[in-house]
């Protein structure tokens, strides 16, 4: 029964009988006992008092209201005022807070307000309770019901299709669940066995398990433990109070790998207070440390793998015109491949995570600081600074005039490190016997010391003037120095003047449509903005040799560099060059939720070379960066490039998301390139599928192939069936890594209306670690 129904009931039931007045039973009042003043009671058939044993009986459509705010219902109901006691026959309905008890028997003591209840059902939102013996009390000044042989459900059904049975269970509302010896079952069923389990009704807290099964772990049952921390005492409940630190608990099997456990401490005081972090802890003693996801043969490494992680920035000012900040990002792990065998996500993004300390100060229009960046796992090829110091200026204007004016410097000790795996191999490949020449000077090269001292400027003045309405030109000039010491092993100095002019021009145009309208393509009038814009840019430096010690320099990519100067972070890297951007940029405007929507961007652009600082060219490729996002369920991006000359490279990529139906979602992806002298050639194309049968069953599919060998590289197939009150779903996926196949399937439960008791689903298993 909900509460409107029990609302509904009482108005039915009430009467005006009170247990005060028993003149409708023809009763002296002066022989009547008296009555709790706690107690509210009314009866369709008024009451009955036995003057020799001190009871009073009220009989049909009892309801008992308690000024605790709890109110009783049942056919029946025996008042002993000798004991304090109430006790409810038939049909007991017992309602407190967000509480619903239901059964055939009930006993209250109104005056340690105790409820004591026997083969009692118990509703705690969200929680159903059936338990042989239920009692409720006062625990630490909070309430709790514990009950004995219960069975737990959120199914709120008269046959429910799961229950939690155990032999003791402790409620404690809006706050946990205490389980002793506790069985999952699928209507009768066992399913899952455990103990003892300590289940706290906030989202993220509690148990959590992943149960599945991947090539190279083999069957594997991941558990996670969530619990909070700190915080303080409460002298009247004994509870803690604003706990801020979450401690993820874990313990892990593999079959191939064997046991791992860790912990991972988050500090989540992000709301509240600026402050955040985390440090993540684990270790695990594998069983077969050569086992890889490609198959590819590994250097020998320690059974003993674990990970030091610690991440957290501390800010004691967090005032609108300064900050000063503190970060610390360290992540120590025992060889190069543990991220890839345990953490496939992290290292699908971050194959080599930095390892910095640094200090800066921040304000409206400056920021300023120290760092430090090491080589802490000499795996890893990395660049050291130690440290190096920087103050960065934002554009702004300067003397109250409309001159602009941004600008950095930096000074620092610098330093590359091989990873010690790269070191051994070009040693050994300097000892054979056939090594040509010139392999043999590229290893020279590459082990040779390369580190410098650097100090570093770059500051440049520009001022926007508004030729007419929509017209602007800016001129732009700047002037830098770069000065090296100590370089490489001959401890060189040189350094590198830097100069250079711009121009940016830009003219705005717009007409307006206010009889276009279409409600299908999300059109409720439409501004046409286009905006043809040239920039221009004239670089002038010391260039450094190719045998110069570099750290910051330019990699390989497919997008067109910056031509502002103080955006290009290669400093190393600064090269001559001459070059002008021309493109046009049209926007398509409409009206939507009582505001402006973007219906259409799409900027066309060709870059044209005086100097070009990378390649003998005369013309980049032409762009198009198309954003095509007419009504909500319909998404494309669109970047194209083309040459337009025999020498250039081709991409073309694409993304487009759909929902056809509220039961069905699409996403379709391809990308392409073609030629680049930098980068191999791909043809690869991906889709997503999800589609929702009905309210108990839904699937999704992942597909990614790879046109140029004809390689499905990944496919993914997921199904998942609601059963009202929980969700099953099974995830499985084939992964060719050319050398070898990767394979893995995942099982995931959740209760849904009791938080946290869920098995994190995805694809990739680690993400519960």
């Amino acid at each position: 029964m909900n509460r409107t129904a029990a609302s509904l009931a009482t108005i039915l039931l009430s009467i005006s009988c009170y247990g005060q007045d028993l003149e409708p039973s023809g009763i002296d009042l002066q022989l009547t006992p008296a009555m709790p003043k706690s107690l509210r009671i009314t009866s369709e058939n008024g009451a009955e008092y036995n003057h020799d044993t001190g009871l009073v009986r009220y009989q049909g459509g009892v309801q008992v209201y308690a000024d605790n705010g709890m109110q009783l219902f049942a056919n029946q109901a025996l008042l002993d005022s000798k004991k304090s006691t109430l006790h409810l026959r038939g049909n007991v309905k017992v309602y407190q807070h967000a509480t619903l008890h239901i059964g055939s028997s009930a006993s209250y003591n109104y005056q340690t307000e105790n409820l004591d209840t026997s083969n009692l059902k118990t509703g705690i939102d969200p929680i159903l309770l059936d338990s042989e013996n239920f009692k409720s009390q006062m625990v630490d000044g909070e309430i709790a019901y514990i009950g004995t042989n219960s069975r737990l459900t959120t199914h709120d059904k008269e046959h429910p299709n799961y229950w939690l049975k155990a032999k003791k269970v402790e409620v404690y509302p809006n706050e946990e669940v205490i389980f002793r010896n506790l069985t999952l079952r699928a209507g009768d069923t066992p399913i899952f066995w455990l103990p003892y389990l300590k289940q706290s009704l906030d989202t993220g807290l509690g148990y959590q398990f992943t149960p599945g099964v991947r090539s190279n772990w083999g069957p594997f049952l991941l558990n996670q433990y969530n619990i909070m921390l700190g915080g303080t005492e409460n002298p009247v409940s004994g509870q803690k109070e604003d706990q801020w630190l979450l401690s993820e608990w874990q313990f892990d099997i593999r079959g191939k790998r064997g046991i791992g456990a860790g912990v991972n401490l988050i500090d989540i005081r992000l709301e509240d207070n600026p402050n955040l972090g985390w440090l993540n802890l684990y270790y695990a003693n594998d069983l077969d440390p050569t086992i890889s996801r490609n198959s590819l043969p590994r250097d020998p490494i320690s059974d003993d793998r674990y990970e030091i992680e610690f991440k957290y920035r501390y800010d004691w000012s967090n005032s609108a015109d300064s900050e000063n900040v503190i970060d610390a990002n360290f992540t120590y792990l025992s060889d190069q491949y543990y991220l890839e065998d345990f953490h496939e996500s992290e290292y699908t993004l971050n194959p080599q995570p930095d390892n910095i300390l640094g200090y800066q100060h921040r304000r409206d229009n400056l920021q300023a600081g120290i760092f430090a960046r090491v080589q802490l796992n000499d795996f890893y090829q990395a660049d050291s600074r130690l440290p190096e110091v920087y103050l960065d200026h934002v554009k702004r204007p300067i003397f109250g005039t409309q001159i602009l004016h941004e600008g950095s410097s930096a000074i620092g000790l610098y330093r590359e490190d091989l990873g010690s795996p790269t070191k051994e191999d070009l040693r050994d490949e300097l000892l054979e016997t056939n090594l040509s020449p010139k392999r043999r000077g590229e290893i020279y090269d590459t082990l040779k010391k390369k580190d410098f001292g650097r100090i570093h400027t770059y500051q440049e003045l520009s001022r926007p003037i508004e030729i007419s309405e929509g017209f602007t030109v800016t001129p732009r000039a700047g002037a830098g120095y770069s000065y090296y010491w100590n370089e490489g092993e001959q401890n060189q100095t040189h350094s590198a003047p830097h100069g250079h002019l711009g121009l940016d021009a830009a003219l705005k145009i717009s007409r307006r449509y206010d009889t276009i309208k279409n409600q299908r393509w999300g059109l409720d009038e439409l501004l046409h903005v286009i905006q043809p814009y040239t920039n221009i840019s004239v670089l002038a430096t010391n260039e450094l040799d190719e045998d110069q010690s570099k750290i910051d320099r330019l990699t390989a990519t497919e997008r067109p560099r910056p031509l502002d100067v103080s955006r290009y972070n290669a400093i190393d890297d600064y090269r001559n060059w001459s070059i002008a951007r021309i493109g046009a940029r049209n926007t398509l405007l409409t009206k939507r939720d009582g505001g402006t929507h973007r219906w259409l961007t799409l900027d066309s652009y060709i870059d044209a070379f005086l100097n070009d600082p990378e390649f003998d060219r005369s013309f980049s490729n032409v762009y198009n960066d198309l954003r095509w996002s007419p009504v909500p369920w319909t998404q494309l991006t669109l970047n194209t490039q083309f040459p337009v000359s025999g020498d250039g490279f081709t991409e073309l990529t694409t993304y487009l998301n759909l929902l056809p139906t509220e039961n069905l979602e699409l996403g379709f992806g391809h990308s392409y390139l073609s030629n680049h002298p930098e980068i191999d050639d791909s043809n690869l194309v991906h889709a997503r599928i999800f589609y929702r049968l009905n309210h108990k069953w839904s699937f999704a599919t992942y597909h990614q192939y790879q046109l140029d060998d004809s390689t499905l590289e990944r496919q993914e197939y997921s199904i998942y069936r609601n059963f009202q009150s929980w969700t099953l779903g099974l995830g499985m996926f084939e992964r060719d890594n050319r050398l070898d196949k990767e394979y893995g399937a995942l099982l995931n439960i959740s209760l849904n209306a009791l938080p946290s008791f869920n098995l994190p689903f995805s694809i990739d298993a680690n993400s519960s670690q």
